[in-house]
């Protein structure tokens, strides 16, 4: 860093023109003011020890603001520089520079599994770190950014011959304006999984269409020409895989009289328009023949943000001719219905259900014979509202042609739970038919990562504590409405203060706010000095209640249960207190999902505690 000179300039500046003033003022007045040498001389001594003192004390002034200031500017330094190395942490991120070796961060050799020895790294001590495999490739990269400035963005894997996971982490790096080369080194091994299941899973998906000798699949660019095309395809219209490709829709399969049709609703398709239904339709073979097909279509965006339509098409010539066939396609459908993970339901024009298959029975815990002739506002309350029962009846009188949507199943169990629904409307019940899927689990796992990053966001936007406390409880209470949430906070006396609790009533809260932290007191008091959970699924009868039973029966809560969240070094800050409207007790899902609500408040309290020191 470059010496800063402002500083200095500005003291000799004011002592400069304070002397002047001084010298020559003083001098001036004692001229006009004394005509006697000998008094003169007098007051012009005591005049010099007054300028000492007061340029003395001018000094003295000057400089304990600039220390002052310089100590505001290096705290606020120091407790950025915490904030910082807390989110690396908690982003699995490290820092480096380059000057005649690799210098390192704490969190970057703890990322790298090294312990700090205070000695840069060499280039061949760093590649020794690495993966033979990757290690080339990496060292091209590190060259071209130490001896042609080139950005550095290169991932490879650590080398760890005893785990059976590998660690991925992605160095970057360039020249900084002042010459100097920065870097980060990430743990992107989450990444990495996810990207090869996802590889994983397209190639399973491929091979399954590849392979499947019924099922024709085809896809098609913006302009209609044909980027995909499977076995299945060239069975069913004769065309070979390099005779189709390239092509355009209608070029190959439709018939001439409905090419313009076909075109027509496709380009309206691609610009916002309705989707073309599946139905049955017939297609022209290489021949010339005509092919009846049940077809489907399905319009996507691929990784560049492009169009494409896949067409799954599957072959009704032969079903057409003979009932027997035909019959054995609905055998093989009502078979797959029966063994989908989807719970598949059809209803009547009413609204009522008329056919479940067994997955609605392992989805909401209900018997199909108990179930049927319901309507499905029964258990999924949310269709009988106004935005909702109106989308439903367009589907019914045509104005749609299918809908998806999200909303809450309630379970025998009395619990809810999240579900994805597709409606479209049955010509042969005149009502509904569709599926629905548990998506609980993706839906609790967005939520969750949601809220950690609301969390992290509030966190670094330096919010008050209890806002932060009070939007987890209310993220959690949102995944699980049936849950009334109480954070409280331990103080350095023992004693337990509300630190968020939107929904219970204010009576029950000034009640128990402040109480005592001991055993068999409370579900909360209890958790706190155990530093265990703690299940009351029945307030009126449970012993760690006597004292708090008809407060919290006033209140409507009759089962609670309570989680302590601890600091780094194991000690309890606060518990989290879970009530319900009903005697229950947690499932072992619910026990999970307010451990990492946990961890959150935990988080919060610590970095607050921090920020206040």
């Amino acid at each position: 860093m470059r010496p800063n000179l402002e500083g200095p300039l500005r003291i000799a500046g004011i002592y400069l023109l304070f002397s002047s003033l001084w010298i020559f003022g003083s001098d001036y007045l004692l001229h006009k003011l004394i005509s006697s040498s000998e008094l003169a001389y007098a007051l012009q001594t005591g005049k010099a020890l007054l300028f000492v003192l007061l340029s003395t004390g001018l000094i003295l002034l000057v400089s304990w603001r600039d220390r002052r200031a310089q100590r505001q500017l290096l705290d606020e330094l120091t407790h950025n520089s915490k904030v910082l190395q807390q989110t690396q942490r908690n982003a699995a991120l490290g820092s480096w520079e380059y000057s005649r070796g690799f210098h390192w961060s704490e969190e970057a050799l703890s990322l790298l599994g090294c312990d700090y020895d205070g000695q840069p790294s060499t280039l061949e001590q760093l590649l020794s770190w690495f993966h033979p495999a990757e290690r080339a490739s990496v060292q091209r990269a590190l060259l071209a950014l130490i001896e042609d400035n080139t950005t550095l963005l290169v991932s490879t894997r650590l080398l760890q011959p005893q785990q059976q996971k590998a660690t991925w982490l992605m160095l970057r790096g360039e020249l900084n304006e002042d010459g100097k080369i920065l870097g980060t080194v990430q743990d992107i091994s989450l990444q990495k999984r996810d990207e090869s299941a996802l590889r994983e899973s397209e190639q399973r998906f491929r091979q399954l269409f590849e392979q499947t000798p019924r099922i024709a699949v085809q896809g098609y660019d913006r302009e209609r020409r044909v980027i995909y095309w499977n076995k299945a395809s060239t069975q069913l219209y004769g065309y070979a895989v390099h005779e189709a490709m390239g092509r355009r829709l209608e070029e190959l399969i439709v018939p001439p009289q409905a090419r313009g049709s076909v075109v027509s609703a496709i380009n309206l398709w691609q610009i916002g328009g309705p989707p073309i239904p599946a139905a049955e339709v017939q297609l022209q073979h290489q021949d010339g023949s005509l092919v009846w097909v049940y077809s489907s279509h399905l319009m996507l965006r691929n990784s560049l943000d492009q169009l494409e339509l896949y067409c799954v098409d599957i072959d009704l010539t032969e079903h057409k001719k003979t009932d027997g066939e035909l019959q054995v396609s609905e055998y093989r459908y009502r078979s797959l219905v029966e063994h989908l993970g989807d719970a598949v339901f059809i209803t009547n024009a009413t609204g009522q259900l008329t056919f479940l298959n067994p997955a609605w029975e392992q989805i909401s815990g209900y018997p199909i014979h108990q179930s049927l002739g319901s309507p499905l506002q029964r258990f999924m309350p949310e269709l009988g509202q106004p935005p909702l029962s109106q989308k439903l009846q367009e589907l019914l009188s045509g104005n749609l042609d299918n809908l998806r949507l999200e909303c809450q199943l309630l379970t025998r169990s009395g619990l809810a739970r999240r579900v994805e629904l597709q409606f479209n409307f049955s010509a042969l019940e005149q009502g509904l038919s569709g599926s629905l899927r548990d998506v609980h689990e993706r839906h609790q796992t967005q939520q969750l990562q949601q809220a950690r990053n609301a969390v992290l966001d509030e966190l670094l936007g330096l919010h008050p504590l209890r806002s932060i406390l009070a939007g987890i409880t209310q993220r959690l209470e949102n995944l699980q409405p049936q849950m009334r949430v109480s954070i409280m906070l331990l103080d350095e006396h023992q004693r337990l203060h509300i630190g968020a609790a939107p929904s219970l009533p204010k009576a029950y809260c000034q009640a128990i706010d402040g109480i005592q932290a001991e055993l068999e007191v409370g579900s909360c008091g209890h958790a706190a000095v155990s530093g265990e959970l703690v299940i009351a699924e029945d307030l009126s009868q449970h012993p760690y209640w006597r004292d708090y039973q008809a407060v919290a029966l006033a209140a409507g809560l009759h089962a609670c249960w309570s989680l302590p969240f601890k600091d780094d070094s194991g000690q309890v800050l606060g518990t989290f207190g879970i009530y319900y409207l009903q005697s229950a007790r947690p499932s072992t899902a619910d026990i999970a999902l307010v451990t990492e609500f946990t961890r959150l408040a935990g988080l919060a309290v610590q970095l607050s505690a921090t920020t206040m020191d």
